[in-house]
């Protein structure tokens, strides 16, 4: 349980300094293999999975990265931290 605290706040810490460095993208990204990431894993997809696979990955010099909201969102409904970043790598 403190493993899973110390990402979120990991999570929010990066998230405050990505989000300058981040430009504005389409308001209706294209979510679809993150939802289906989630839901081939086991878990339930609801509106919870949907709204956090709305937080597009972020392309970096160093490829994509998983949003740090995406990724909140995600662990907070208890997915699992490997299956959470892989799912919002693919958002």
């Amino acid at each position: 349980m403190k493993l899973r605290r110390a990402v979120t706040a990991l999570c929010v810490v990066g998230a405050a300094g990505l989000v300058p460095l981040v430009t504005a993208t389409a308001a209706q990204a294209d979510h679809s293999t993150c939802v289906n990431y989630i839901g081939n894993h086991g878990y339930r997809v609801g509106p919870k999975v949907k709204a956090a696979c709305n937080n597009k990955a972020l392309d970096m010099p160093i490829g994509k990265v998983a949003n740090p909201f995406c990724l909140k969102g995600l662990l907070t409904i208890h997915v699992r931290n490997d299956d959470a970043q892989a799912a919002c790598k693919r958002a």
